[in-house]
């Protein structure tokens, strides 16, 4: 018998949380998944019978997290997790101007300090040492193409990932030593409730002059929508994470080569002659 492997996994009520719930534990893992609400608890303990433990706790609340840590802890005994998925997020729209600074701040708690958080109070479950030769966790990061690329209307959210983007790196290098490493998986749309819940949500900008900017961002974001990719090519990618040695970060999204070149290669003025053309003309 091969010795039981642990995740731990936040944000799995919907989406791709969920989905790499289901398909982690086909492929031999025992999952740790949090949810915030009692209800996404009831549901997934009956949708995961076997190697699941639902966890309940809002990642924004140190207290909550600790008791979650307490939970998994008890039940791993001495076994150590092989990767924790920082996967819980949220997206708020608008233009950076007129967003207000509460929705700004909770993009930014929910998005990084909260993925900080989660982080730091697990960290001593992935810790192996690099000089002894034990072996560490993998810290997965569930970024986005929006921690690499700026578009309008995304700008809290582009803050928030761009800003996981450079913890992501930071933690990689100063965790060298506990043999953790730290990967980013940057999605495109995928098959989700992230943006659904932001399409045509955003009447408050409907008498301001960003309004054929919101107006556009929403047929963008049902364009997206029906070309999103299934959850499954994360749920794929997150177990080759753990279970091999990859490259840092991974763009995830239909016609890849192209927009890594948009991403990486455009001169950024032709960029934002692209966007104001698309946007305001």
């Amino acid at each position: 018998m091969t010795e039981k492997k642990y995740v731990l996994i936040t944000g799995v009520s919907t989406g791709i949380g969920n989905d790499a719930v289901g398909y982690l534990i086909k492929n031999g893992y025992h999952v740790f998944g949090s949810v915030r609400k009692s209800d996404d608890a009831s549901r997934l303990k009956k949708q995961y019978t076997t190697d699941f433990t639902c966890l309940q706790f809002d990642v924004t609340q140190p207290g909550e997290i600790q008791l979650a840590y307490a939970k998994v802890e008890k039940i791993l005994k001495r076994n150590k997790l092989s990767g924790l998925v920082n996967n819980a997020g949220l997206a708020i729209g608008g233009p950076i101007e007129l967003i207000d600074d509460e929705k700004f701040r909770y993009q930014m708690e929910v998005n990084l300090f909260a993925v900080r958080n989660v982080t730091n109070t697990f960290l001593p479950l992935l810790k192996g040492n690099k000089r002894e030769g034990l072996k560490g966790g993998k810290l997965i990061m569930i970024s986005s193409i929006s921690g690499v690329f700026n578009t309008p209307f995304n700008g809290a959210y582009c803050v928030s990932k761009h800003a996981m983007e450079s913890l992501a790196e930071i933690y990689r290098r100063e965790l060298i030593m506990y043999d953790i490493d730290v990967v980013s998986i940057q999605p495109g749309p995928i098959k989700s409730k992230l943006w659904e819940k932001n399409v045509n949500k955003y009447e408050l900008y409907e008498n301001t002059a960003y309004k054929q900017l919101m107006q556009r961002s929403n047929r963008i974001m049902e364009k997206a929508a029906e070309n999103a990719l299934p959850a499954e090519v994360i749920s794929k990618l997150i177990l080759k994470i753990l279970t091999k040695k990859t490259k840092l970060s991974f763009v995830v999204t239909k016609n890849k080569l192209t927009t890594i070149f948009f991403i990486k290669y455009l001169p950024a003025r032709w960029v934002d002659a692209i966007f104001y053309k698309k946007f305001f003309k």
